[in-house]
């Protein structure tokens, strides 16, 4: 029995964590704005929908990767998330990464929606020319984390 309660438990919670993933090649375009409507758009998701505009840029005088994230909860219960992008070479090397979760006890409102605008990756100049290819992934699950 003390076996059981555990297994059981673990199940519960795997069954409401849900991942999401996307991968590809990519180029990425320099944008004079932020999140620039010339971006590279990607959807992707399951409760959650999140819809990527990936650019580069100036950021205050340094080179940035705006790895920027648009979430809307599709569900009926409040949704939380964490959302993690990584950006390769034409090798296959990290050039860079960034990551953003939910925050808090209530998590994503059911209809509710936010950007994860503070993804961003500076990188020295012109690295942003090297990235190939991207690997996402966007967690969710309606059980609040641990306090």
């Amino acid at each position: 029995m003390k076996i059981i309660l555990p297994v059981i438990l673990s199940l519960l919670f795997t069954a409401t964590l849900r991942a999401a993933a996307i991968s590809g090649d990519i180029q990425l375009k320099f944008s004079e704005s932020f999140g620039g409507a010339d971006g590279f758009r990607k959807e992707f998701g399951d409760v959650i929908k999140a819809t990527c505009n990936w650019s580069a840029g100036d950021f205050f005088g340094q080179e940035t990767v705006f790895a920027t994230v648009s979430l809307k909860n599709t569900g009926s219960k409040a949704m939380f998330y964490n959302y993690y992008v990584a950006f390769f070479d034409k090798d296959n090397n990290l050039v860079g990464a960034a990551g953003q979760g939910s925050f808090g006890d209530a998590g994503l409102k059911p209809g509710g929606d936010v950007q994860l605008g503070s993804c961003l990756i500076h990188l020295p100049k012109d690295k942003y020319k090297e990235i190939t290819s991207y690997k996402a992934v966007l967690y969710e699950t309606d059980i609040p984390p641990k306090k």
